[in-house]
């Protein structure tokens, strides 16, 4: 039985992708690096910052330093973080079913974005009160498609919700790319792909694909998932 669901956050909640290419491509322009957004949804999506980082020192032809990897995250956080205060969309039908799911089961978010980022914007559109678990790439040595995110959060979710018996295969993962599909499967939760970043193709591994959150309800997702495993 369905008992809570994890959101994965950038591309399910937040229409944030472009942003993040925005704040990408502006940082790496004293690295002499440029690509379009077809580039970064091809090679990009999926990694968190410290990956992301990488991938540009690559690309910029230079050596990976950690240290290096750092100053860019910070620099690429200060571009982010004024294009957010410009306004953040939210998914379409994210919203609605977050307020619904809130008020009967437990709702985390695991992302490989970090915490700030997720909280700004959420701020921004006025959703942070609703996920009392926030596991973000700040958590996490790996990254997905490393399973880590995921089984973090169903922990801390059985830890806030004890009579629940909360497992990993009773939580369902929304996840908008393939990296995030293999970290929830990994993890041992349902998937619900949505194909709001890219083609449903990429998603052939969740248990169910859906083209947006558009008309998804907790009645629909116990529908879909009830039985699943």
């Amino acid at each position: 039985m369905l008992k809570a669901i994890v959101f994965d956050f950038d591309g399910v909640v937040v229409d944030s992708e472009p942003v993040h290419y925005k704040a990408i491509l502006e940082m790496g322009k004293g690295l002499g690096v440029t690509f379009d957004y077809e580039h970064y949804l091809r090679e990009y999506i999926g990694f968190d910052d410290r990956d992301a980082m990488r991938m540009i020192l690559k690309q910029a032809g230079m050596p990976i330093e950690e240290s290096h990897v750092a100053e860019l995250r910070q620099k690429k956080q200060l571009v982010f973080n004024e294009l957010v205060l410009q306004g953040a969309a939210a998914i379409p039908g994210a919203v609605e079913l977050i307020d619904e799911a809130y008020s009967q089961i437990p709702i985390a978010i695991g992302s490989g974005a970090t915490t700030m980022d997720i909280e700004l914007m959420l701020d921004s559109i006025s959703k942070r009160d609703r996920f009392e678990i926030i596991v973000s790439a700040d958590h996490v040595s790996r990254s997905k498609p490393d399973p880590t995110t995921y089984r973090m959060a169903v922990e801390q979710l059985a830890d806030k919700h004890p009579t629940l018996d909360l497992t990993p295969g009773s939580c369902l993962a929304i996840e908008d790319t393939a990296a995030g599909i293999e970290s929830a499967r990994g993890a041992g939760l349902m998937t619900l792909g949505i194909a709001t970043t890219g083609p449903a193709s990429t998603l052939r591994r969740a248990h169910r694909v859906e083209p947006g959150l558009e008309g998804v309800t907790l009645a629909k997702l116990h529908e879909w998932f009830n039985g699943v495993g």
